[in-house]
């Protein structure tokens, strides 16, 4: 709390050394009210980003990048607020053996998409990144 107030004090300081008494509180308030309600506006566009999504197949769990287009407001809630990983079984995905490596799987990236895909209605997955190779126990 007290870190608080000495902030405050000092962007009030910062305010009243630089703007001046020039700028009335009202406008400061109604400045930032305006930013807020453009922002909230913009959130309603469609957008394309990068949203890493948490994978468990099987309890094995690994971050992939997914590259999603849907609105902002999606995006946001899917990047920050959906934590909880997407659990798969083993016969959700297509898994091939990997080269050279005994007792490892290789994930297929289209099956990867389709299940992820399914779990995801609010945002469309336009494609993932290469997911680690798994190894389970049998």
């Amino acid at each position: 709390m007290e870190k608080l107030k000495n902030i405050l004090l000092i962007a009030k300081d910062f305010c009243v050394a630089h703007i001046g008494r020039k700028v009335t509180p009202l406008f400061l308030v109604m400045l930032g009210l305006s930013l807020v309600l453009w922002y909230t506006s913009k959130l309603q566009y469609s957008y394309t980003a990068e949203v890493p999504v948490v994978v468990s197949v099987e309890g094995e769990r690994h971050r992939v990048t997914c590259v999603v287009q849907g609105s902002g407001h999606n995006i946001l809630s899917t990047r920050y607020f959906k934590r909880k990983p997407i659990k798969l079984k083993r016969s959700d995905v297509v898994l091939t053996p990997a080269e050279g490596m005994e007792g490892a799987w290789e994930v297929s990236p289209e099956s990867l998409l389709n299940a992820i895909s399914i779990r995801n209605a609010d945002i469309k997955i336009v494609s993932v990144g290469k997911m680690p190779y798994l190894t389970f126990d049998e």
